[in-house]
């Protein structure tokens, strides 16, 4: 599944490079299998599992595992590429939140997102929901951080939310998010949320262009237009690989019956789309293995049978194969770099 936009990794390599000059956008690339050429091409799309990888690069190669906030702090409209300038061109913030969760999808093909009004209360949110794989750590905090301070950059007023959440879990050292935001900040939620009063959504914003925005909504109405649905049949398979893999049957037998189809029908339909069974079993392990051991309290077993492995010496070897190192050796390395 070809999710996110490379305009999007433009903007996160450029926020990247300039929160730490030290980074090599040439390198991280390089270490998750894509040639910088690729960043020339506007029309591609890498997969969230791709994604994925550059996040744990930007980590690792920074050594700073809240990276993603940082790295907010020099994002520009221009990060977000058309939806970025078709917000700032917004009226007012209303409009500018509404134009935001209609059009993440240019961006991420996964990401969903959803804005509402109770009373005084208004309240952004975003996910990641028909991957099996979360959202990096990393990731959430730039999503949630650059939005945030987006908001100030489009107002120029100094904004407050009542609230944040984050889906990852609680960091260590949590200080740089309660200097950033000013405000209760949750971890562990189901979403990445903003909250905060309905009062500020009357604010003009500085470069409110309502004829440039019409242009930039019908753009994006054609660039949306352009994608797959989200019943794409990839993340059908994926979806229920990720089902059956605590405990269940992983056999194909079973995730051809559980979709509807017989087994010689389901391995075609796979060919055709220039994949197999177990190359998406392996994607879906791997990219799952990667989330599970950020998290240092899970268990190396309780993470193999997680992914559906009968025994953690086949997880070892599986991990191996896909990574050229052991789960131990890749969490010490992770644990290296969140002690910094």
């Amino acid at each position: 599944m070809h999710a996110v936009s490379i305009k999007l990794v433009q903007g996160i390599l450029s926020a990247a490079l300039a929160a730490d000059s030290d980074l090599e956008a040439e390198q991280m690339l390089a270490a998750i299998g894509l040639y910088p050429e690729i960043l020339k091409d506007a029309d591609v799309y890498i997969s969230h599992e791709k994604f994925t990888a550059l996040w744990v690069e930007l980590v690792r190669c920074s050594g700073n595992p809240s990276i993603g906030l940082r790295m907010a702090e020099f994002a520009q409209p221009s990060s977000w590429d058309v939806v970025g300038y078709a917000v700032e061109s917004s009226p007012n913030l209303n409009e500018a939140m509404r134009r935001i969760v209609r059009s993440v999808r240019v961006l991420h093909e996964e990401a969903e997102m959803a804005f509402e009004i109770q009373g005084k209360v208004a309240r952004l949110t975003h996910a990641i929901s028909s991957s099996p794989l979360p959202l990096h750590r990393a990731a959430c905090d730039w999503v949630v951080a650059g939005i945030f301070l987006l908001i100030r950059r489009i107002t120029g007023v100094d904004f407050v939310p009542l609230k944040v959440g984050f889906q990852h879990s609680l960091p260590e050292d949590i200080s740089a998010y309660h200097r950033l935001f000013r405000a209760p900040v949750e971890f562990d939620q189901p979403i990445n949320e903003i909250v905060f009063d309905s009062t500020f959504l009357c604010l003009p914003l500085l470069k409110s262009d309502p004829g440039l925005g019409r242009v930039l909504d019908r753009y994006i109405e054609d660039l949306l237009a352009k994608l797959p649905t989200s019943g794409n049949f990839i993340d059908g398979v994926r979806r229920e690989i990720s089902i059956e893999l605590r405990g269940g049957n992983l056999e194909v037998e079973m995730i051809a019956k559980r979709l509807g189809f017989v087994c010689r029908t389901l391995q075609r339909k796979l060919k055709e789309a220039g994949t197999s069974y177990q190359e998406l079993l392996d994607q879906t392990r791997q990219s799952l293995s990667m989330h599970y051991l950020q998290e240092q309290h899970m268990a190396v077993s309780e993470v193999a049978f997680l992914l559906g492995f009968s025994e953690a010496s086949a997880f070892y070897r599986a991990f191996k194969r896909w990574t050229g190192t052991t789960p131990s050796e890749f969490r010490r390395t992770l644990k290296l770099i969140n002690d910094k």
